[in-house]
């Protein structure tokens, strides 16, 4: 029976696919855009090595077009070429013993090379990466039996199984391009299988993994949605240095003489086994040119191939960075009117920014404060607002392309001029840190003993193995770990204990400044109260000033002495934990204040839109798009730090300086005015 289609149902089928289409047509651009916009060595060598390979699959392609004889054409127009005749007008790379053309048969020779290994390292890709995939997703004895045969496989000489392969294959499927590609394919299954199955094992234990089974998709669903997408990116690298090593395993196999039948097909390896003979009577262009289009075409290969490994490896990926010079900052420091007794950091327009591919990230942009001795001040803000940056900005932990400027006072050293050598010996006994996700910052392979004493013994080289387990003892029992956990392994611990840990190897130094990145990230509410009454603890027992930067306003108000606001990379509100909390004057203070969820909250508030792009960030306030207060002069022009009440700043029109504002800047704007002046 016919099935009628409705124009309407028609339409959308077409509309669905042309959506799937452009769908495909973006992942495959944003699969290139490395390869086209690398930099470098990387760029040199794919490039060079693409445009070499791209001539031989031209030539490939077009051979009876571009050849003027055929590969075992020897007699034109009723006449037989001469033999071994040298290069000449007639035939530019001379002639063979059987008076064959030879650059006919260079230029046939390709078309046979290319088809191979088109062909092998289809096969192998088809086969070796499911098999990968389905054995280390499922293990067990599947996995197993896989294994052991893949191994045996890769364990024998892999030019000597390919010529058992093709001398097997060579009576019942003949000897011509299928044959060789067979025998290239078993060889390279088991690298496909190995490299795909060793990324599925530690692939398919990742959280996102387990998310899609919690989902309830199906096997074969996590497997091509979740699995295969994040181990994929390495056969690209496999395969073009795969394709390399089969020209040369090609022409091994026709050098020996059974890879290809020299009537069915034009082979380099086999030209070259016959010019070996020639060459010791003289006649040396029969395997000179043959020879010379192997060496081309397999660096061409290899060359793409360490191209692709550079780009996309990300160990050895180059970062591609436009080069930007640090402006200087016109703006006054935001703390210029507040002075502290003793400060045992003073910051003074800290700027830190990031290089990338579309213009410096200004990650930290001019930030000032100060922190006294035995004082906590608490840094908090949405995420990306800057305030990790701002912490590794201090002591220099940063990543290839951020520059630092400004200055970072500690003790009478200012860190940002310091060299990698100072600021190591700096990391640790004056300067602590601890990292949030402690799981991924204790190596699993290490006890915890011997986590404390790389510490110890990096910093104080000839300390006793007494004195190391007296000191790491003393800095677990400050954050109440008993000593019967100190030879266990970080994996035995829950993450509460870890963070605990983490801090406890900042602390067994006795540095007089701390730095705490979100230490109570993913811990549950008790656990949380215990970190937080061992930071309380810290100034006392240690006589510690610390730097805590969270996103958790409660924390704050528990812990801290005093607290500096961040949005898009300034500090734009500081002072008292008191004063702040009771009477924030900065629009983002107080949106921040109202988002914050109490047993008292009957509606849930939050703060329209998101941080900005550090890119292209917007002009003047960089809140004004998402105040519910800006005026005209909050998108005209940047707003200057003012103290509102002693040790109590703002960087906020509303507050002045009243003369810096133009007749016409104090007029509020409507949200689409702001809209309009972001499209902009």
């Amino acid at each position: 029976m016919a099935t009628t289609v409705l124009p309407g149902e028609f339409e959308s089928g077409i509309a669905s696919g042309a959506v799937a289409g452009d769908r495909r047509a973006r992942g495959l651009r944003r699969a290139i855009a490395p390869l086209m916009t690398v930099r470098g060595l990387p760029r040199w060598l794919f490039w060079t090595g693409a445009a070499i390979t791209l001539l031989f699959v031209v030539l490939a392609i077009f051979a009876p077009e571009i050849a003027p004889y055929g590969y075992n054409q020897y007699l034109a127009h009723g006449i037989r070429f001469p033999q071994q005749a040298p290069p000449s007008a007639a035939h530019w790379l001379g002639t063979t013993v059987v008076s064959e053309d030879v650059y006919s048969r260079v230029i046939f020779g390709a078309r046979t090379s290319i088809e191979v290994v088109v062909l092998a390292l289809m096969f192998s890709v088809v086969i070796g990466v499911p098999l990968g995939l389905v054995s280390g997703y499922f293990g067990g004895w599947l996995d197993r039996v896989l294994v052991l045969i893949n191994d045996s496989i890769f364990a024998f000489p892999y030019l000597l199984l390919a010529i058992v392969i093709a001398f097997l294959l060579s009576s019942s499927v003949g000897g011509g391009v299928l044959t060789a590609a067979i025998a290239i394919t078993v060889v390279y299954i088991p690298q496909y299988f190995r490299v795909v199955r060793n990324t599925v094992l530690s692939v398919r234990e990742e959280p996102y993994v387990e998310a899609g089974r919690a989902l309830g998709a199906r096997p074969r669903t996590v497997m091509r949605r979740y699995v295969f997408a994040n181990v994929v990116h390495s056969v690209p690298v496999v395969a073009s240095l795969n394709a390399a090593d089969a020209i040369l395993t090609l022409a091994a196999l026709s050098f020996l003489g059974i890879g290809m039948d020299p009537s069915v097909a034009a082979e380099w390896g086999y030209d070259i086994s016959r010019g070996v003979a020639d060459a010791q009577a003289g006649f040396w262009w029969t395997g000179l040119f043959p020879g010379l289009a192997v060496i081309l075409l397999v660096t061409g290969l290899t060359l793409v191939g360490e191209g692709i490994n550079d780009t996309f490896n990300p160990l050895l990926r180059r970062p591609n960075h436009r080069r930007f010079a640090m402006p200087k900052d016109a703006r006054e420091a935001t703390t210029a009117a507040v002075e502290m007794e003793r400060p045992v950091v003073r910051v003074r327009d800290l700027r830190v920014w990031y290089a990338t591919d579309r213009g410096p990230v200004r990650a930290v942009d001019g930030v000032s404060f100060e922190i006294r001795e035995r004082e906590t001040l608490g840094l908090v803000g949405e995420s990306g607002s800057g305030k990790s940056t701002l912490g590794r900005g201090l002591i220099g932990l940063l990543p290839v392309g951020a520059i630092r400027d400004g200055s970072v006072d500690f003790e009478g050293r200012d860190l940002v001029k310091a060299t990698q050598q100072e600021m190591r010996h700096l990391r640790g006994p004056s300067i602590g840190l601890v990292f949030q996700e402690p799981m991924t910052r204790l190596d699993p392979l290490m006890r915890i003993s011997d986590h404390f004493a790389e510490v110890l013994h990096t910093h104080e080289p000839d300390i006793s193995d007494a004195e190391i387990r007296r000191r790491s003892l003393e800095a677990l029992g400050g954050v109440r770990i008993p000593p019967t956990r100190f030879r266990n392994y970080p994996y035995e611990f829950s993450g509460g204990m870890r963070q605990r840990i983490m801090i406890a190897l900042a602390l067994v130094l006795k540095p007089r400044f701390v730095i705490a990145d979100e230490p109570t990230t993913a811990l549950d509410v008790l656990v949380e109260a215990q970190i937080l009454s061992i930071i309380a603890d810290l100034k006392n027992n240690f006589d510690t000033s610390l730097l805590l930067i969270t996103h958790n306003l409660g924390i704050v108000a528990e812990s801290c002495d005093r607290v500096a606001v961040m949005y898009a990379g300034r500090i734009v509100e500081q002072g008292a934990v008191s004063d702040i909390f009771s009477r924030p004057e900065h629009p983002y203070t107080q949106e921040l204040m109202r988002s914050t969820i109490s047993l008292s909250t009957r509606k849930l508030h939050y703060i329209p839109g998101a941080p900005p792009d550090l890119v292209d960030p917007p002009p003047g306030c960089r809140f004004h798009p998402r105040c519910p207060q800006a005026m005209e002069v909050c998108r005209a022009k940047e707003p200057v730090g003012v103290e509102i009440r002693p040790s109590h700043l703002a960087e906020c029109w509303l507050h002045g300086p009243q003369d810096e504002i133009p007749p016409d800047g104090r007029r509020p704007l409507e949200r689409e005015e702001i809209g309009i002046a972001d499209e902009a």
